[in-house]
């Protein structure tokens, strides 16, 4: 559960980092605009004015749509598979629950004590990408991608019978929450009115509360940080409606003009200001705790200490960016963490109470951008204040933690025998505290990507990968690495289609899926294994056809079938090729035909044979058995051998493959059958015949 929430605390970042720079142009649009600064140039109606008001509505884009950065941004950290898709997925059903919403409320608002009508700011109500519904903000949009992502690990893999295939992957997911919708918007538009009523009662304490309040959330904000939980502190008031309606960062933007006009006091013009103040300990903490690091550090290791922490202040101070200190606490002393974040709570509440308040969240840099710069005119004094406290904080850090380390002997950066000096990473704690762990999908869109990529050549043989409704479409640096047809339609291919360096292999309706994984291996630089190694072993003898005619027996003792007859419409449509089916009596399996193994599909449900007059031969054990991973066969020959027409290929437990669902016909299909003449079938539908029995005779065209 621990690994869910720190996962869910990376994902919020993912639209965090655009509040930074539309802030900055936001701040520096009021800057701009304001008479005050700027002179008569800023007046009404000037060219001035016009331009930087074009400027600053662009600037607003991300804040006015914070709800559909979030729906969109948590399913690219928190989806395991297919990250856009399930993006594009969590848009579409977060609509769908906006105009569910809407038009409850349409039907019964009243009742619920909402008036879908009103315009006021307090309604409770806002317009999202032209929808009207309840103003749930990040919170709603929290809720609402997470459950859509849910749908989507646990339903986007999910294998529907080809007829069926076009509703499957993002489809599939979309129509679960198309229903699942219903229930939610209900749900919200029951609950979320008496919600709202209750966070203007928390609101109203949490204002009242002071002091108290802003201490406890700046250190719960801060010591949080190490298991992930921080978001969940700071989100709810940074960004939706905790301490003030749409959050502290939307409020400060949207009232910063009259802000900066007006002379009272900060603390009278935002209180609420107070719980957005966890940057300042990036700009007056650090320093103070780089400062104790090279104090502390043996004489010869200070210039090494130096040459590590100065990058560090300078990335802290100015940009807000404090991992490498976090972590080195948590790594060697997790107690100076927390004595960080105590301080950090002192010091934020310390200059509230001197009348320091604003929105104070990131770096020197930002905080420039959206505090000083705009609202100096009239409130320089508080600024002087700030920076007064803020250095005399730097002194308090310096000797706490000069003399923890000294008294308990912390090993920070220099102070270690061995000279070693280090700062240290998250990737660095996490690895301290639970290791390292991977995952691998064993999808069967997964292994059909697998194996297709190995039978490309590799994933250095491709250059471009694309698809459309049933097809990968294929860029093949080397079509020479190429393996056969067979071993394709060995690895679950309805056909090939090649024209020099442009390959297409037609999948079916499964397409999307194996895309996306196709994809993910590649960027995973998995799946590199030649197709030289793994398929096409060094040959014994020529390939070259050394007789004109062949005969088929039947590989199986069973029941003769037409392949029209077999229930898979790849096969039964012989989009594979011509050939036949045995109904199999016993699990033992024969080659049926003299020549040449090509191809043992790693799942061992099929195998290639190329008979001495050319005949691309596949036998394919069962339908859909490549799902099954290998663990009802045997095969007994590997490639390169030469085979006879009573040799013994394969065994396959017939009762696993159907305890498994799956049908274990066997077919023996020729991939290539359209360079040969075929004669009549020797055997009638539904009769009886023992492997050896002679099918068909194959001429070559």
């Amino acid at each position: 559960m621990m690994a869910k929430f720190q996962r869910f605390g990376g994902a919020m970042f993912t639209p965090v980092v655009f509040f930074v720079f539309s802030g900055i142009i936001v701040g520096l649009t009021s800057v701009f605009t304001n008479p005050t600064i700027m002179g008569s140039i800023a007046g009404d109606g000037t060219a001035w004015t016009n331009f930087w008001s074009i400027i600053d509505a662009g600037g607003w884009t991300v804040f006015n749509n914070m709800e559909v950065l979030f729906v969109i941004g948590l399913p690219l950290g928190l989806a395991n598979k297919a990250k856009e898709r399930a993006a594009l997925e969590a848009f579409v059903l977060y609509m769908t629950f906006n105009n569910f919403v809407n038009i409850i409320l349409q039907h019964w608002g009243k009742g619920l004590g909402v008036n879908l009508a009103s315009t006021a700011e307090t309604s409770g109500l806002k317009v999202i990408a032209g929808v009207k519904t309840l103003d749930t903000g990040v919170i709603g949009a929290i809720l609402i991608a997470g459950l859509v992502v849910w749908l989507h690990n646990r339903y986007f893999d999910v294998k529907l019978p080809d007829w069926l295939g076009v509703f499957q992957g993002s489809a599939f997911v979309a129509m679960i929450g198309f229903f699942a919708m219903i229930p939610v918007a209900a749900l919200f538009c029951w609950i979320w009115p008496a919600f709202q009523h209750g966070v203007l009662q928390l609101q109203f304490f949490m204002v009242k509360s002071g002091r108290l309040g802003i201490f406890m959330y700046i250190f719960l904000e801060k010591a949080l940080l190490p298991v992930g939980l921080h978001h969940f502190i700071y989100a709810p008031f940074q960004y939706g409606p905790a301490i003030v309606e749409g959050g502290t960062t939307l409020y400060w933007m949207k009232h910063i003009t009259a802000f900066a006009a007006s002379t009272k006091s900060m603390t009278t013009l935002f209180p609420e200001g107070g719980f957005a103040m966890q940057g300042l300990s990036n700009i007056f903490g650090v320093p103070g705790i780089a400062l104790a690091f090279y104090a502390t550090a043996k004489q010869k290791n200070r210039k090494k200490v130096l040459a590590l922490i100065v990058p560090g202040v300078l990335t802290s101070v100015f940009a807000g960016i404090t991992e490498p200190f976090d972590y080195t606490f948590l790594f060697i002393a997790p107690v100076l963490f927390y004595v960080h974040a105590l301080l950090a709570a002192t010091l934020a509440t310390t200059m509230y109470s001197f009348g320091v308040t604003g929105d104070m969240q990131g770096g020197l840099i930002e905080m420039a951008a959206k505090n000083y710069i705009p609202m100096w005119a009239n409130h320089w004094l508080t600024y002087v204040i700030q920076w007064g406290l803020g250095l005399a904080f730097i002194a308090i850090y310096f000797f706490i933690f000069r003399y923890l380390i000294l008294k308990f002997n912390f090993p920070t950066p220099g102070r270690t025998d061995d000279e070693m000096v280090n700062m240290f990473t998250k990737k660095d704690y996490q690895a301290k505290k639970a290791g390292k762990s991977g995952k691998n999908s064993d999808s069967p869109f997964r292994v059909a990507a697998g194996e297709y990529i190995k039978l490309l050549g590799g994933a250095a043989n491709i250059s471009t990968v694309n698809n459309c409704f049933t097809r990968l479409r294929l860029t093949i640096k080397d079509p020479a690495q190429l393996a056969t047809d067979a071993a394709f339609m060995g690895a679950g291919a309805k056909g090939v289609v090649r024209n020099g360096d442009a390959v297409q292999i037609i999948v079916g309706t499964d397409v999307t899926n194996v895309r996306e994984e196709v994809d993910a291996l590649m960027d995973e630089g998995t799946g590199a294994t030649s197709v030289a190694t793994v398929y096409e072993p060094a040959k014994p003898e020529s390939d070259e056809p050394t007789a004109t005619k062949a005969t088929l027996f039947a590989p199986v003792n069973g029941n003769f079938m037409n392949l029209e007859d077999v229930p898979d419409d790849v096969f039964s449509k012989k989009m594979v090729g011509e050939g036949f089916a045995i109904r199999p009596a016993d699990g033992n399996i024969y080659a049926g035909v003299s020549g040449r193994i090509t191809s043992v599909f790693p799942t061992k449900h099929a195998l290639g044979i190329k008979t001495d007059n050319g005949i691309e031969l596949m036998l394919h054990l069962g339908l859909d058995t490549v799902e099954l991973k290998g663990e009802p066969f045997d095969v007994v020959v590997k490639e390169g051998d030469r085979v006879a027409p009573e040799t013994l290929v394969a065994k396959m437990d017939i009762h696993k493959i159907e305890m498994a669902g799956k049908d274990p016909v066997v077919l023996m299909v020729m991939v290539n059958s359209s360079q040969f003449l075929l004669g009549n079938f020797k055997a009638e539908v539904g009769s009886e015949v023992n492997h050896g029995t002679p099918i068909l005779d194959v001429d070559r065209a």
